[in-house]
């Protein structure tokens, strides 16, 4: 049997550093995961601070007309499959679909019937390309209007190319 030749605060030490190494590494995912987190609240904080600072100049541009559409309110459904579409890609999808619709703002409240068919045609199975690197198919699935609010919910999947050729 040989003897240990390595002396024992030697093996004491490579502990410490070993223990170190690891302590600073479990540190490090705790501190990314929070920042992680951090992120994603101020994003949808900023959102929300855009939706709002919107909604209040379009209130206040027409608050003295009663039969205008004043504001739309989207409500987005995600397919039980697509379950998993990260919150920024609906922040970025909510943000383009409300970019799409911001001409029904000021627009007679009595020829919705108009502007149903318009959105309709609008949203029917449209692609919203590179959100994240990913592309999303949205269709709209109905609409309201009440006290000049347009509430419009739409479908959200995840766009799946059917026709691939190869060559």
């Amino acid at each position: 049997m040989r003897p240990n030749t390595v002396p024992r605060w030697l093996s004491d030490t490579a502990l410490v550093l070993v223990g170190i190494v690891i302590g600073a590494a479990v540190y490090h995912a705790v501190y990314l995961h929070q920042f992680n987190q951090l992120m994603m609240m101020n994003m949808d904080l900023k959102d929300r601070l855009v939706q709002y600072q919107a909604k209040t100049e379009d209130l206040l541009r027409y608050k003295n007309h009663k039969t205008i559409i004043r504001s739309i309110d989207l409500h987005i459904y995600k397919s039980s499959s697509d379950a998993d579409i990260p919150q920024a890609d609906e922040t970025e999808i909510r943000r383009r679909l409300l970019k799409d619709l911001a001409g029904l703002k000021g627009r007679d409240a009595f020829q919705i019937d108009e502007y149903s068919k318009l959105v309709e045609g609008l949203l029917a199975r449209k692609i919203y390309p590179d959100i994240n690197a990913k592309d999303y198919t949205v269709q709209m699935r109905t609409m309201l209007l009440t006290e000049g609010v347009l509430h419009v919910w739409v479908d959200v999947k995840t766009y799946l190319p059917t026709n691939l050729s190869f060559q």
